[in-house]
């Protein structure tokens, strides 16, 4: 906090004190009046200020020296060092001196992606062995939910998930699981476990929308038989453009799917049929029963063609 305190007011101060039980901070310009001086608080576990001469007579200073080290500069940028750990030494510099008004050396910049590095690893190390602690809390927070942990060690992962709709499309999480890759054993295994949790026996009233991820469909087919399948429109419709560009396409495509008679439907897919017999064989081998509301089964308590918020649910 003292390092954010003087490189947010540019002043240049140093420690005269800094163990685990006093900290004495001064302005590192002799005649200065600045003075901090905060002690450990063994009841609160904390430090607390004592005393604050809060007066700094020079003007702001740019370069401050050992109050600002490799660690402070590496805690500012852990999480642009998880997503891209190859960042240059000179651009971090000057991204250093862009951001918060400091000049700061190559070598702190060298130690600070080692730091960081460092730093992201330790964490990612520590999270992960506290997997088990976090599904026993499961179980004791929300009795009759289902973990199963393995460990397989892969290079990345997938994320998989169910969620649903209540009665004011609200939407809640189910089900989650991460695995090696996206495919038919993996969906299969994960929709038998939800399939036991729920007591869904075959599938009968439920409806499952999806994107067209073939291992999904193929599981869905085995697992609930007699489930309603929905394709998400909006996947559809990002997939349709990539052939055929042109907003009226897309207009036309979500008349079609947002039709609830037969005539508003054949009458929105004529008018894409005329101009584009292609645009219209494609749509209509996707099957127009998962994705517009004209063909989907009665009695369902939700009329949604698209999800919105997951890739899967």
């Amino acid at each position: 906090m003292m390092c954010n305190y003087a490189v947010a007011n540019g002043y240049w101060l140093c420690y005269k004190k800094n163990d685990s039980m006093r900290l004495l901070v001064k302005c590192c310009y002799g005649a200065c009046k600045f003075r901090m001086w905060a002690s450990w608080m063994s009841e609160e576990k904390c430090f607390q200020i004592k005393s604050l001469i809060n007066e700094y007579n020079y003007a702001r200073n740019f370069k401050l020296g050992s109050i600002v080290n490799y660690a402070w500069i590496g805690s500012h940028y852990t999480t642009q060092f998880l997503q891209k750990q190859n960042v240059s030494v000179r651009l971090l510099r000057e991204e250093v001196k862009e951001k918060f008004g400091i000049d700061v050396s190559i070598g702190q910049c060298r130690r600070e992606n080692k730091y960081a590095i460092e730093l992201i690893e330790g964490t990612l190390v520590q999270h992960y062995a506290k997997l088990w602690s976090y599904g026993e809390e499961i179980r004791i927070s929300n009795p009759g939910s289902t973990v199963k942990i393995d460990v397989n060690v892969m290079l990345d992962g997938e994320l998989i998930c169910v969620v649903g709709k209540d009665a004011n499309n609200h939407i809640l999480p189910i089900a989650w699981v991460v695995v090696c890759v996206e495919n038919k054993a993996n969906w299969k295994w994960f929709l038998e476990n939800l399939k036991d949790d729920l007591q869904l026996d075959n599938g009968f009233g439920i409806t499952l929308m999806s994107d067209q991820h073939k291992g999904f469909l193929e599981s869905v087919k085995e697992v609930f038989p007699t489930a309603e399948h929905r394709q998400c429109a909006r996947y559809i419709v990002s997939n349709f453009r990539k052939i055929f560009s042109g907003v009226h396409y897309e207009t036309k495509f979500w008349k079609a799917s947002k039709a609830s008679t037969e005539p508003l439907f054949s009458a929105s897919m004529k008018e894409i049929q005329v101009p584009n017999p292609v645009a219209y064989e494609y749509l209509m081998e996707i099957n127009p029963k998962s994705w517009s509301r004209e063909f989907f089964q009665e009695g369902r308590m939700c009329d949604a063609m698209e999800n919105g918020l997951s890739k899967n649910h």
